[in-house]
Parts: C-alpha cells; structure tokens; sequence
C-alpha cells in the first residue's frame, strides 16, 4: 500500500526540481551536491524529459544522464538496474537534443567496454559540463582524452614547476622563479587550471624530463579541447614539443631523453594526438604534427593497427 505522506513528499519534490529547470543556466545550484542529488533511480525519466532543448537548464540534466550512467557501472546496477539504463537510452534515441543523442552513443560504448573508460569522469557528469567537447562534439577526439588520461594517471612532477618554467621562459629572475613556484600546489597533473596551460605555452621549452612527463599531458588535452576556439599558442607548442630537433645534436639529445622518459602506453597516446592534429593545417600546425609522426611518434600507432 502506498504511504499517501510519502506521496505528497515525492510531489513535492518533483515540483522543485519543475520550477528549478525554468530558471536560467547560470542560477546557483540549490547546494553543493545537486547534481548527484538529482541523478536518481526515481528521478531518472523525469531527468530525461528536462533535457529538451526548450528546457533552460537542459544541459545541467544532460550531465545528469551522465552520472546515472556512471553510477549504474560503479555500483554494478545497484544505485539504477541496467534495465533502467537501456530503457532510457532508447526513449533518447528519439531526444531532438544532439547533445542527449551523443549521450546515448557514448554511453552503449562506455557500457561495452567500461573499463577502457575513466569512470570518475562518467560518475561526475564530467563530459557533458565540458563546454568545449559539447561544442565540437567528436568521438575520436574524446577517446583521445580518455587514453591520456588513463596512460598518464599517477604520474609524478619532476624538479621544476609549471609557473617556474614560464619564468625561465619570461627571462626572469631566480627570485622571481622560486616565487613562481610557489604557485604550484597541485597533486596531480588532472588539478592544473585549463587556464594555466592556455597562459604558460612557452614553459614546454623549459622542464626537465620527469616535469615534461607530467605535464604533457594537461596539454594535449588543452589542446584537443580549446585549439579550434583560443588564440593561445599553447596548441601549437604542444605539437613543437614533439618534433624531434635534427640540427643540433644537443637539443636532439634533449628531445630523446623527453621522448624515452615516456612507456609504449603514453607514447602511443602522443602519437594519437599528433594523428588527430596532423589533419587540420587551419588552426594549429599540423604541419609539423605529420613531421613529428614522420621522425618519431608514428610506430607507437601504426595506421593500420586495429
């Protein structure tokens, strides 16, 4: 039988999040957790049914899809049954919404074959609040980001820091660089500013081996991310990083003590970067992308691998 109090509480609630999804995008979250709040067993049609593209806060519930997900992957169909998840994907085949379509193409894949994803980002609706990948919505380019990260995780910094390396390239002081330093109090390279990379370009110029391999990789994703939309020449110093110097035998010395800091699992992610950038010649360098395949990178990922 049915608790008519726990009824009116459902109402209730329900009616809240009607009236919250009418309110403009940049309205501030009821707390912190709404969005994990939201991303419900319970509330999952409705969720679905506010992702229409009249709904003003549509892509706020598009993350939502995400995390149930997610979520259905972590707890093993716990927190929302399989069933649940396949009968949501098919009702959003039918979504007018791109950005749900997407959704439901990436997440049959991510179901497929979950562990060749990184699932803190499905569990935090992370792709769908990325503004950048929404806008030039691309497979290729988000499997590009999800091997990055999966190769790099748990990579450590070397001797010098991101913000000390800027100096270096700036001509500064060593005052002025160990105040730089200061800066830099991430734990890992996932914590870095999108805004650090796009404002520190130059600095790739300047770590040591190990520092190079840990931040490498906050740049190629930057670069996949931003390098259609930002004037920043941190896309294509991202690409010059990887052209291996052939005229001076000491900066070519340089280059491999880089390149071989880096196993076959991080190598073959370069080499699927520098793929993916060689095919545009408009707003980066791919240019010098097809070189650097061409000098070194291109056997990490053969063309014709499967």
């Amino acid at each position: 039988m049915t608790d008519p109090e726990h009824e009116y509480e459902m109402g209730s609630i329900l009616e809240n999040i009607q009236a919250w999804a009418q309110k403009t995008p940049d309205t501030e979250w009821p707390h912190q957790d709404w969005d994990m709040e939201m991303a419900s067993s319970e509330h999952a049609d409705l969720i679905l049914s506010l992702t229409s593209e009249d709904c003003p806060q549509s892509d706020f519930f598009v993350s939502c899809l995400y995390i149930l997900v997610g979520s259905c992957v972590a707890s093993s169909g716990a927190s929302i049954s399989r069933a649940k998840i396949d009968d949501l994907l098919l009702k959003g085949e039918k979504s007018s919404n791109k950005n749900v379509l997407h959704w439901v193409d990436r997440s049959r894949a991510f179901l497929k074959n979950p562990e060749q994803y990184d699932q803190s980002i499905w569990t935090g609706g992370g792709w769908a609040l990325d503004d950048e990948i929404w806008r030039y919505p691309d497979e290729e380019r988000v499997v590009i980001i999800e091997e990055i990260i999966d190769a790099f995780r748990g990579v450590a910094r070397g001797e010098i820091t991101l913000h000390e390396a800027d100096v270096w390239d700036d001509y500064g002081s060593e005052e002025e660089a160990e105040k730089a330093r200061e800066l830099d109090t991430e734990s890992s390279w996932e914590e870095i500013p999108d805004e650090w990379i796009e404002n520190c370009g130059g600095a790739l110029s300047f770590y040591d081996p190990q520092s190079w391999q840990y931040y490498i990789p906050a740049y190629m994703i930057w670069a996949l991310k931003y390098f259609r939309i930002s004037d920043s020449i941190a896309s294509d110093w991202t690409i010059y990083t990887f052209d291996l110097s052939e005229n001076n035998p000491e900066l070519k010395q340089d280059d491999m003590e880089r390149f071989q800091q880096l196993n076959q699992k991080q190598s073959a992610a370069v080499c699927r970067f520098l793929r993916y950038m060689s095919r545009d010649n408009e707003r980066v360098d791919g240019r010098v992308a097809k070189k650097a395949l061409q000098k070194y990178w291109g056997e990490f990922c053969p063309i014709n691998e499967n």
